[in-house]
Order: structure tokens, then sequence, then C-alpha cells
């Protein structure tokens, strides 16, 4: 078995009917003046405050950066934003509940240092450049490759946030479906959760501000995958993006190696890939969808609780309950016309041959119609919320 196939076959191992959503959601910790609280000026306590609530710690550089319990995980992104990934769950109510809960217990974490919860897109009142990163020498890599690679990288590390929702799939067909569609939808769906007001601390002109980060990233490993519309594209296909495209750094016995433009294939060469490694390569790449042994759609700014949970309700219906638009595309070139297209137009915009306005009120319709009357409520927010930008 070739690595490619090992790593294809880790993937397939993802294969379930069970239906289910995973959470993400990252959150800016901020001090009165709206500048962002950074590890070791307060993350790192907040972490120690909220510990006794979670059973298992993780420590890097003997510093604790994660925590884990049976409901969710909480971890720091490279400049201190603070993310909690929310097991898979079959209802947006378990989802949401698990979330007050950690919203409920950090809040009053925060409070002891003045300190409050933020969901932007983008921080709002620090610069990029001067915020560090947190003990973890997979950032400190990061940082230095995509220093190389594109304008944005720093911006896109220390200073954004997202809303994350992870889908299952049945079988290899099912799962390239649901790839392609949300990649298709992924600039309606940047469009609709746009949330970043400020920009290096002053009010951010134009839209979809993490889109146009992500553009200037690292074009081998973000955007739109590159092979999804061949043919032939499935698992396999997947595996080998990974496996030929630059891997950034690798984790050895004793932390993490820099490797830059070496691609996978050339740093492992005969080398027989452990389950460890394939989850360390597949996380070093950042589409807009990715594919591990769930699919996770990521274009969304980081979204308040009721718009967050409205989100995750939209992506239940379009990728469990299958309420799909009607879209006609089939080459990565149309996805990338698209993003241009609501950045300079928003809701004014026509993509795939249809205006946008059209297909955000059909993936609504679709949506109320086929979740369940408890589910339908978390719709609103959003639906109002995105009725109101259109005005």
């Amino acid at each position: 078995m070739t690595n490619t196939e090992r790593i294809a076959e880790y993937i397939a191992g993802g294969c379930t009917g069970e239906n289910r959503l995973g959470v993400e959601i990252e959150h800016f910790v901020l001090r009165r003046d709206r500048t962002q609280v950074t590890y070791n000026s307060g993350i790192q306590d907040i972490l120690n405050k909220l510990s006794e609530y979670y059973t298992e710690k993780e420590y890097s550089c003997g510093e604790l950066i994660a925590l884990y319990n049976n409901e969710a995980s909480i971890t720091i992104e490279p400049a201190g934003q603070l993310e909690i990934s929310i097991k898979p769950c079959r209802s947006i109510g378990e989802i949401d509940a698990i979330y007050k809960k950690f919203i409920r217990r950090t809040e009053q974490a925060l409070s002891e240092y003045g300190f409050e919860l933020a969901n932007f897109g983008y921080t709002p009142h620090s610069k990029a450049e001067e915020l560090e990163l947190i003990p973890k020498e997979r950032y400190a890599f990061m940082d230095r490759y995509f220093r190389s690679t594109g304008t944005n990288g720093i911006n896109m590390m220390r200073a954004t946030a997202s809303t994350q929702v992870s889908v299952d799939f049945a079988d290899e067909a099912d799962c390239v479906r649901k790839l392609r569609t949300a990649s298709l939808l992924a600039p309606v769906f940047a469009l609709i959760t746009d949330n970043s007001p400020f920009f290096e601390g002053i009010r951010c002109n134009g839209r979809m501000l993490r889109t146009r980060i992500w553009q200037n990233v690292d074009y081998d490993r973000c955007g739109t995958i590159p092979c999804l519309f061949d043919k032939d594209f499935g698992f396999l296909k997947y595996a080998e993006y990974i496996y030929n495209s630059p891997a950034i750094l690798i984790m050895a016995e004793n932390g993490a190696v820099y490797t830059g433009p070496k691609t996978a294939a050339e740093i492992y060469g005969e080398h027989e890939l452990t389950t460890q490694e394939i989850e360390h390569l597949l996380s070093m790449f950042f589409p807009d969808v990715r594919l591990k042994k769930y699919i996770e759609i990521r274009p969304a700014d980081s979204l308040p609780d009721q718009l967050a949970m409205g989100y995750a309700a939209l992506i239940k219906s379009l990728f469990v309950k299958n309420a799909l638009p009607d879209i006609c595309a089939a080459e990565n070139a149309d996805i990338e016309n698209a993003k241009n297209e609501l950045i300079e137009k928003g809701y004014n915009g026509v993509v795939y041959g249809r205006p946008v306005r059209d297909i955000i009120g059909d993936m609504f319709k679709n949506a109320l119609s086929v979740l369940s009357s408890a589910e339908t409520g978390y719709l609103t927010p959003l639906i109002e919320r995105v009725q109101a930008a259109e005005a």
C-alpha cells in the first residue's frame, strides 16, 4: 500500500450514516479598550481558571494550551484566540446547550480580569504584527513559512476568528457531492456571515475581509481544492493533493521540525505513514472546505451565539436534510469569480448565473421546509440579519 492509499484509507474510515454536526467557534478575549488579550497577557490564566471543568489537559513547552472533556475541547489559536470545538451532535439544541455552558463559565472567569469574550471575524482594535504567538512550535514554523507565500499570513494567524461547521458523509460519492456543493456555496456563506467591521484598528472598508485575507496566504493549501472538479476526484485524489504539496513542518519524536517547501512525498519517501502523521498532514491544509474523517466548512466569520446556531441550522438543512439551492458550476474558476463578485457587489452580486439574493432566498426557504419545528427558530436571527444587510 502506498502512502497516498494510506491517507485515502484513513479518510474512508470516516464514512458513516450518522448525520451529525460538529461546531467550532473561535473568540477574541478583549480588554476594556477592545485590544486583544494574548497568551502571556491573560489567556494562560483563563485556561487555568477553566481547567476545573475539563478532565484532560495538554501542554506545550511546559505551558497549558488545551482542555478536553466529553462535550468539547478548548484550544487556542496562534495569537490566543479561544476556540471551543463541540462534539458531533445530531441536534442544534444539544450544540447550543454545550456552547451556552462554555460561554457562562468563560465569562465568569473573564470578569475577574475585566476581560470580555467577543465574536468578530477580525480583531477590532489591535494590529496583527503586534500580537505575540502562543508557545507552540507549529505556529512559529507556520508564521515563518507564510511570510514567503503571501501577504496576509500574519493577519490570518494572529487576527482572524471563524465559525466552522463539520458534517458527516455516508460514502465516497456522498463526500464528493458535499465537498463540491459546500465549496460552491463558500462565497455565499462568507457573505451572509460577514462580521468583520474593523481591520488593523480602523473601520473596515469593503466586504468579506476574511475571504480577502485567505486569498493571500498560501495558494498551495488555501481556497478551493485544486482537483475538486476532476472527473476522478475522490479520497485518493485528495490524498495525492495532500501528499504532493509542501508540508511546512512535520512532528518528530522531539517536537516539530521545519521542512519548508519540501513535499510530504519528499520527506517521507519509503516511510510508511502512521495515523498520527496522516492526521497532522491533513491538519496543515486550509481550503474553504477541508476533508478529514468529516467535511469541515470553514468560510464563516466568528458569530455570536444566536447567529452561530442559526448558521449551524442552515448547514444542517443543506448537508443533512439535502435542501440544496440550484447551482450550476463545474470548475474552480467559477468559485473564485463568485468570491470576487460578492466582495465587490455584496448582495447585488450575480454568481453562477443567478442573483445571490435568489440563492440565499432559496437556502432559507428550503431550510424552513425541512428542519424540525424545534430547529427552524434558530434560523430567525440569521434570516433577520441577512434581510437587514440586503436592505
